[in-house]
């Protein structure tokens, strides 16, 4: 009985130091695949989001945990209380709202397409019969599928979890095209300079941080982020990683 009863308390115990552990502790999921925003560098996870998620734990006073996960998987993440908040280039939509909460924005953007430099592909029109490319689960596969499949003839839609997939499928001749944000479609033309970027207008992106529904982190980051707009902090964080021109 004696054993018995230790073994509980040390069951108690382990519980409790889990649970201030837990407290102390932000855990992030994002998809590293993305670069400038999260990507992996020497085998560290690194990027503009990483570095303004991280400033704002220490500004909480939490220690952090960075998970990496597909982006589409992201959302029933929160969902399920797994993980703490989401940073990973997500733009609010009426259909995540339902299901998580977001932040106030901390970056504007736009969408562009990246097409081979000797491609006669200059709009989305010329994509007629053609195949595109997207990260699954974002609002650029979003886009395509209720505004450009419906009027461009024959053009053939291809979601992949990671960009890197993307890319690949590009040079294999699987895709024509891939469509994502002009941050990260900057960073791949340094790796690939065989590839031109083709601007979209009216296409701007908002990004935000997104919670589980009512977690009471919302409200204290979006102190965060207000305070850093206004003194120069956010975008300090910012100019380190992203084209002046942004």
């Amino acid at each position: 009985m004696k054993k018995i009863l230790s073994l509980f308390l040390v069951c108690l115990s382990l519980i409790a130091c889990d649970e201030k552990k837990n407290e102390n502790t932000l855990v992030v999921a994002t998809s590293a695949d993305y670069p400038p925003f999260e990507f992996y560098k020497d085998g560290k996870i690194v990027g503009f989001e990483i570095d303004l998620i991280t400033a704002i734990a220490k500004e909480l006073k939490k220690e952090i945990v960075i998970k990496d996960m597909s982006f589409d998987g992201i959302i029933g993440g929160l969902q399920s209380g797994r993980i703490d908040v989401a940073i990973s280039a997500i733009s609010e939509t009426s259909d995540r709202k339902e299901k998580v909460d977001f932040t106030a924005p901390y970056h504007r953007t736009m969408s562009v397409m990246l097409v081979g430099k000797e491609s006669p592909i200059t709009k989305p029109n010329d994509l007629a019969s053609k195949s595109v490319g997207v990260q699954m689960g974002t609002t650029y596969e979003k886009m395509i599928k209720e505004e450009w499949q419906p009027v461009i003839s024959n053009m053939s839609l291809r979601s992949l979890s990671k960009v890197p997939d993307l890319i690949q499928d590009y040079k294999s001749g699987r895709l024509d095209a891939i469509v994502l944000g002009v941050s990260e479609a900057e960073s791949i033309v340094k790796t690939y300079p065989e590839l031109k970027i083709i601007p979209l207008p009216s296409t701007e992106a908002v990004y935000a941080i997104a919670l589980p529904k009512g977690s009471p982190l919302t409200e204290k980051i979006n102190e965060i982020i207000k305070k850093w707009h206004t003194d120069g902090t956010l975008k300090k964080i910012q100019d380190a990683w992203l084209s002046p021109k942004e």
